[in-house]
């Protein structure tokens, strides 16, 4: 196969490449609740439909399974064998700080901008481009390839599981463009749970009225607001509060008041990504230290100090006790993405995210009962992900880093294990493969998402490559 043919294919289409992603990327697509034929939603539904119909006008097999997945086919029918590259159209809400409009698609600088251009619409478009380029250049390939994109990936895959128990057929090789380069070899298993503690306010006196802080469990929150009640005797004590406040990094706090007691007290932080929480500036953490100094009620005090100590502004679970450690991936990471008040209970969300060569069950019930032990009670369903790893001698990431290095003649990157989880764990004989670029940041579940037009272009020419080399390519 030559190469460079297939770049010479991709280069020419450069301009629709980038028109089909960001048609794809004008399609809200959050998840929301299930109507019927739309399981998670009218957005991952619409977007769904989107890839669909893109798709089919490339001129590929196309087909949904039960509303919650995306197949685009290529490759004789016949072929016993297929592989796969699995994305998602399903995006983290867009919330607020963003310079443009996060459903446009703008182009400045040379960056494509948009919720989902990276995370992970574009590298969708990107593999069906790809396919596009190895079909008009007569490749023959040994395997079928698919593309399929999940609609719930950002809130537990369910989409995908499903597909995977209820029996579709699966590859034998793949790989989920949902991550960076190199090669992903090891995923952190991950645990998401819902918690709460008593929080009643009391009848008189300062009060925390409401909290609302965080969009989504997996990012840190940069926005954190409280509804309070703060009666004339109590107003010096908050102007001290408020003229001693020494701002964390990233952070920054107004005060803003209303009528008769009530005051509301707004904290903005940093977003991140919540697999290193350590790089954000939880703007929740730094509300509950400004809201402890407050002459607040019995109740309201002790569930902010145990929050406060518990986690805080902590990132690896040092004082739950739970803080893991091993060479391939490193530390664990400790979110907590959401708080907010329901009736009298505080409820926030913990993302936990524990290194590759510990087993679930044991690192799950440790965590809960470090939970417990500190009064916390766990609500709904605990959501858990095993660990993925694959050593760097496996013939998956030997295939997939000779690829990579012939196309970007970056010798000197190894395969690597990450905090976030990708769909490479839902499904077998799967890693990540793309499509962020070493030292390139994306800005994935953050304001203004971008993703660099030369490096979509290249991204799409190592898609290429990669099919060929997992699906064998007929001389």
């Amino acid at each position: 196969m030559n190469m460079e043919n297939i770049r010479a294919r991709v280069a020419a289409d450069r301009d629709a490449l980038i028109g089909t992603i960001r048609e794809l990327v004008a399609v809200p697509s959050v998840n929301g609740p299930a109507e019927s034929g739309a399981p998670f939603g009218p957005g991952p539904k619409a977007a769904l439909e989107k890839f669909l119909e893109i798709g089919k006008r490339m001129g590929f097999r196309t087909w949904a399974f039960e509303d919650q997945v995306g197949i685009a086919e290529f490759g004789d029918e016949s072929l016993p064998e297929m592989i796969a590259i699995l994305a998602h159209v399903d995006v983290v809400p867009a919330a607020d700080g963003w310079s443009c409009d996060p459903w446009q698609g703008k182009i400045e600088d040379g960056l494509v901008y948009g919720r989902g251009v990276a995370d992970d619409k574009g590298p969708a478009v990107s593999a069906l481009f790809a396919l596009k380029a190895l079909r008009e250049e007569g490749v023959r390939l040994k395997r079928r390839v698919r593309v399929l994109v999940g609609t719930n990936e950002e809130l537990g895959s369910k989409a995908v599981h499903h597909y995977v128990e209820s029996g579709q057929e699966l590859p034998v090789a793949g790989f989920t463009p949902d991550s960076g380069f190199p090669v992903t070899n090891g995923e952190k298993g991950i645990i998401n749970c819902t918690c709460q503690l008593p929080f009643a306010a009391p009848a008189e006196g300062t009060a925390v009225l409401c909290i609302k802080a965080g969009v989504a469990a997996n990012s840190v929150p940069d926005k954190a607001s409280a509804e309070l009640r703060v009666p004339a005797a109590s107003r010096a004590r908050l102007a001290r509060v408020l003229a001693e406040f020494a701002a964390p990094r990233d952070a920054k706090l107004t005060c803003e008041y209303g009528e008769g007691d009530t005051v509301t007290l707004k904290m903005d932080g940093l977003a991140y990504h919540g697999a290193r929480p350590q790089w954000g500036s939880n703007a929740a953490a730094h509300l509950v230290q400004v809201l402890r100094l407050l002459d607040l009620g019995a109740e309201q005090a002790a569930a902010l100090a145990k929050l406060d100590s518990m986690i805080g502004t902590q990132t690896r679970g040092e004082n739950l006790g739970v803080m893991l450690y091993d060479d391939p991936s490193g530390f664990t990471s400790l979110c907590w993405g959401i708080l907010r008040t329901e009736g009298d209970k505080l409820v926030f969300t913990v993302n936990y995210r524990y290194p590759v060569t510990y087993k679930m069950e044991p690192v799950r019930d440790a965590l809960l009962a470090a939970l417990k032990a500190n009064g916390v009670e766990i609500t709904g369903n605990i959501r858990a992900s095993r660990p993925l790893y694959m050593p760097e001698d496996c013939e998956l990431v030997q295939k997939l880093m000779k690829v990579y290095r012939e196309e970007t003649g970056d010798l000197e990157s190894k395969p690597k294990c990450i905090g976030g989880g990708t769909y490479a764990k839902e499904m077998p004989n799967m890693l990540a493969f793309g499509n962020q670029f070493v030292g390139e940041n994306c800005h994935i579940h953050e304001a203004d998402e971008r993703w660099s037009i030369d490096h979509i272009v290249s991204h799409t020419n190592i898609m290429a490559a990669a099919i060929a080399a997992l699906a064998g390519v007929e001389e």
